[in-house]
């Protein structure tokens, strides 16, 4: 298996077959996080994806769920999404879900029809990092975008029909701004239709985006 640099999968996933697809973060500017900090971003190659696929096959056949890692291989464009995805489906053909980590920024560049093309061909479950809710948090971590586009990005899986998962830094506002933090991220997250929220207590045990 060709697994470069640090390789995380969140704990709801320790179910899935574990396969490459990108390395590094696309963002790697997250103050919080060290993680990534010597590893630039990199997709990795369609030799090295369908080896990886072929060993996974011979292991684990009738695979129903296959997890991608790298910090937001959601990153990636519609077209190379939907050819690692097809292509997924064809080596493992009992799976029916294809999960990966993935930020808000991640979503951007997708149109609604885009995710839903996605959905139907496997692409459900994106673990985001989003960490908070509260805009001075956001920005205090340099996460690259707002509570509002949170909102609106997740709005778009929302009408895809795409699960996804948020993780929560109960501690990233800093000293005297818990409240505030959490009061903030409820009603952004309240809006929104999240399979589960993670709460993370320490920001340098981060694993997402």
């Amino acid at each position: 298996m060709h697994f470069t640099g640090r390789t995380w999968r969140p704990p709801y996933e320790s179910q899935s077959a574990i396969l490459q697809a990108t390395s590094g973060c696309t963002h790697n500017k997250c103050t919080f996080c060290s993680l990534y900090k010597d590893e630039k971003f990199r997709m990795s190659p369609m030799d090295e994806f369908e080896e990886d696929l072929a060993e996974i096959k011979s292991y684990q056949p009738n695979a129903r769920r296959v997890f991608l890692t790298g910090a937001n291989p959601f990153a990636m464009s519609y077209d190379n999404l939907k050819l690692r995805a097809l292509t997924v489906r064809e080596y493992l053909i009992k799976c029916q879900s294809i999960a990966m980590f993935a930020s808000i920024r991640d979503i951007r560049d997708k149109e609604v029809w885009q995710l839903k093309k996605l959905r139907a061909m496997g692409i459900n479950g994106l673990s985001i990092g989003t960490e908070s809710g509260d805009d001075e948090t956001l920005r205090l971590a340099n996460k690259g975008y707002t509570s509002a586009e949170i909102l609106e990005q997740c709005h778009k899986l929302d009408e895809a029909g795409i699960e996804y998962y948020f993780v929560y830094m109960t501690g990233l506002a800093g000293k005297g701004n818990g409240q505030r933090n959490a009061i903030n991220s409820a009603k952004v997250f309240s809006q929104l239709n999240p399979s589960s929220l993670l709460p993370q207590m320490q920001a340098g045990n981060s694993y997402t985006s």
